[in-house]
């Protein structure tokens, strides 16, 4: 394994830390981290994620509920002869007694991959890690597990011996519920034992439990022996009590042992620290002048359940091929061991294809390429099918805003999971077209308000597929800071999603087509004039759910004209070229009506009757936008598109957004920092929306204006970057003139693929699409 087996990637040197103003958030908002890189898990397998330090810092084991929780014992060391040995992170509150702590080295993350290179005298250890979630490896796309592959080198002239140790807590028993992990008093019924089969040696560990549920099953630490390894292991040993006779041995010989015999949890008093079951294994080596050696070390674990808040219980997709009783933890390891050159083959080829399919400067492609971590780090969850449910994916809002699949995000970051997953996202769109018919008449409290709404109407399409504290895939809307229900965007959402899936398997209009028709006829009843565009009530009946509209508007009333060519296609594709005429002439006509309603002579408006006449909104192009993406023809003229499109980079990124961020709203006659419209709160209109700024950048590159469109990718590069030390927890908004950031680990950011849609863009659009332009 050679540098150049992965691209530059993100790389700081270590210790790294986010400067303190940059860490600064909105009050009351779950703070994700900035020690944070790499998650490790297949998807929806519950995710480890490793630190930039070195660290383990990040769990989201149990599903639906983030844990920020750095325990000292967990990870990686290095001894060399002579040298002594450290501990590969930083020292944490709970550090045991004697272990030296030093982080330093460097790492480089692109997902998902990770490397943490290390020196000690002429000694260096790379530690490269990967987990599968990557599009050419199949069945393995959803294993609980992670690789650690272990290269030292010698880079003196003499022999010497070095040596690594990995060591992990047992945490088989602490993810329950949605509370912190654990218990004050210990996790009772815990034990390891060593193991040594199938080509692994490491340490089982696990609980004695009455029934398997969520938190339950096994963990497994291990190596695969390897010619020129001394292998050794201690299965069991309490940190806090033994781990100053575990240290002392490694850092005189590198190698370890068991202090004694193992034992059982329990028995532990809320105010003494109960003994905690960690193991560890050590490979030691002889290496020659110039000499390398590699090994390969694994972190796997079965934890079959999943289990809501209202009690339902599913299992996760893996069961299907693992088996559901929580005692695979081995066999996945051996597996994960067994695959190792594979899985590092395929993130090479995957990062070669993702790097040429963006065509974009080497910052902008990493970060797009990073992005796709919410897809094991996101909360995710992947179920596996049974006789009364089909399986189910789905990736949180945010934790601050936990629901799962929410359809305004869904839609943008869809670009990413049906450009990579495709069986995924039409898995996502097949949930949602379930729920098309579904009137669930249960009053829900308003969160802004008083007043109350009914949780969902038939015809309007969900804002969400449910919440992790409640029955999330069964009973969907758990959203209640708006009426959704009253939304003008969802349902066209819901068909451009679903002509994303068709565009790939066309086998799929046949079953999209009857929710998708009923979709957008419900929506139909908001065209009130019949000029063949929808109209928005006044309040914020969309996606910007602080920003009201009213009247035609940019952004639902392109989405609407998007949805309606979108309908148009999946219908043809049916069987039903009748129905697919009446929505294309609908659309001609449309079209016609919503550019002469908003256009200005030099940008659209927000819209034609509501408070913000004088702004320039910066996704006014969204629907045209992805019409031309997803090769539906163009909507907006595209010569006044791109004049629209310079007026937002002029005026909401290099004016208002100071060229760090495109401002989602700014002014049209004042070359003002930013637009503040009387009467409104914060949010939204005065931030920098990542994932629409994503967006905007991508529309603005389909229709030509490249320079535009990679001046705002390399800026927020930047800013996500070294700026902020944003990374793998990209939040909804940051303020372009505050370190104030808010909502991390935001799934809308998952767009930044759309980037790569509009490369795609034929140049002769209007030549060979199917509907003309206005």
């Amino acid at each position: 394994m050679t540098r150049s087996d992965m691209p530059e990637g993100w790389t700081v040197a270590l210790p790294w830390q986010a400067d303190a103003a940059q860490r600064r958030k909105i009050p009351a908002q779950i703070d994700a981290g900035d020690d944070v890189s790499v998650a490790i898990g297949g998807i929806g397998a519950g995710a480890i994620t490793r630190g930039v330090n070195g660290g383990f810092t990040r769990w989201s084991l149990k599903a639906g509920r983030l844990h920020m929780q750095d325990w000292a014992a967990n990870g990686f060391a290095l001894w060399h002869r002579g040298h002594g040995a450290r501990c590969l992170r930083p020292e944490g509150d709970d550090a045991p007694e004697g272990w030296a702590f030093d982080p330093q080295g460097t790492q480089t993350a692109l997902f998902p991959r990770l490397s943490h290179d290390y020196r000690s005298g002429d000694i260096s250890l790379r530690i490269d890690q990967i987990t599968p979630v990557l599009p050419d490896l199949g069945d393995d796309r959803d294993l609980p597990a992670g690789i650690f592959r272990l290269t030292l080198s010698n880079h003196g002239a003499s022999e010497t011996e070095a040596a690594a140790m990995f060591s992990f807590l047992n945490l088989i028993g602490w993810f329950q519920g949605f509370g912190p992990p654990g218990q004050p008093a210990g996790v009772s019924g815990q034990w390891n034992r060593a193991v040594e089969a199938d080509g692994l040696r490491g340490v089982l560990m696990s609980r004695d439990a009455d029934e398997m549920d969520e938190g339950e099953g096994q963990m497994l630490l291990a190596a695969r022996p390897s010619e020129g390894w001394d292998l050794t292991l201690a299965a069991a040993f309490d940190p806090r009590r033994e781990g100053k006779a575990i240290w002392e041995s490694f850092s005189t010989e590198g190698r370890i042992a068991a202090p004694g015999e193992g034992w059982g949890s329990g028995g532990g008093f809320s105010e003494f620290p109960p003994p905690r079951h960690c193991a560890a294994i050590a490979a030691k080596t002889r290496l020659g002048p110039g000499e390398t050696r590699q090994i390969d070390m694994a972190l796997a674990w079965d934890m079959p359940v999943i289990r809501f808040g209202q009690g339902r219980r599913h299992y996760r997709h893996y069961t299907a091929r693992w088996g559901r009783d929580g005692q695979s933890a081995a066999a996945i390891a051996t597996h994960a061991l067994t695959r190792a050159d594979h899985w590092f083959e395929a993130a090479s080829g995957f990062h070669q294809r993702a790097v040429r399919g963006i065509a974009a400067p080497a910052p902008v492609a990493h970060l797009a390429i990073n992005e796709l971590y919410m897809m094991n780090d996101g909360l995710t969850v992947w179920t596996a099918a049974d006789a009364d449910q089909p399986a189910h994916f789905g990736v949180i809002e945010c934790p601050d805003y936990p629901l799962y699949n929410t359809l305004d995000l869904w839609v943008y970051a869809a670009a990413s999971v049906s450009r990579f997953f495709p069986d995924i996202a039409a898995q996502v769109t097949r949930d949602f077209a379930a729920e098309i018919a579904r009137d669930d008449p249960q009053p829900r409290f308003h969160l802004r308000s008083a007043g109350r709404f009914p949780r969902q109407r038939a015809g309007m399409a969900p804002h969400d597929l449910g919440a992790p504290n409640a029955d999330p895939f069964i009973r969907a809307n758990d959203y209640a800071y708006q009426d959704s229900s009253r939304w003008k965007d969802l349902n066209a959402m819901f068909a451009i999603c679903a002509w994303r899936d068709v565009r790939q398997d066309e086998a799929l209009a046949a079953p999209l087509s009857g929710p998708i028709n009923a979709a957008m006829e419900a929506l139909l009843q908001f065209d009130r004039d019949g000029d063949g565009v929808i109209e928005n009530d006044g309040f914020p009946d969309q996606t910007f759910d602080n920003i009201p509209m009213k009247g035609i508007s940019a952004y639902c009333g392109g989405l609407w004209l998007a949805a309606l060519r979108a309908t148009v296609e999946i219908t043809r594709r049916a069987g039903d070229p009748g129905k697919a005429e009446a929505w294309q002439d609908m659309a001609k006509r449309g079209a016609k009506a919503w550019h002469e309603a908003l256009w200005t002579g030099s940008y659209y408006r927000v819209d034609s009757e509501g408070a913000f006449q004088d702004a320039v909104f910066a996704e006014q192009l969204y629907g045209p936008g992805l019409a031309r993406m997803l090769g539906l023809g163009d909507i907006a003229p595209p010569d006044a598109a791109r004049m629209a499109l310079r007026e937002v980079h002029r005026r909401n990124f290099r004016e208002a957004g100071r060229a760090r961020g495109v401002m989602a709203m700014s002014s049209a006659t004042h070359s003002s920092a930013l637009y503040a419209p009387k009467g409104e709160e914060g949010l939204q209109w005065d931030e920098v929306l990542v994932g629409f700024n994503y967006s905007v950048a991508a529309t603005m590159r389909a229709y030509g204006l490249e320079a535009e469109a990679t001046g705002i990718m390399q800026a927020l590069a930047a800013e996500l970057g070294s700026r902020r030390g944003l990374h793998f927890r990209t939040p909804a908004a940051f303020m372009a003139d505050q370190p104030r950031i808010r909502a991390q680990m935001n799934m809308r950011p998952m767009g930044i693929w759309a980037y790569a849609d509009a490369a795609e863009v034929p140049p002769k659009l209007a030549d060979i699409l199917p509907l003309g332009v206005v």
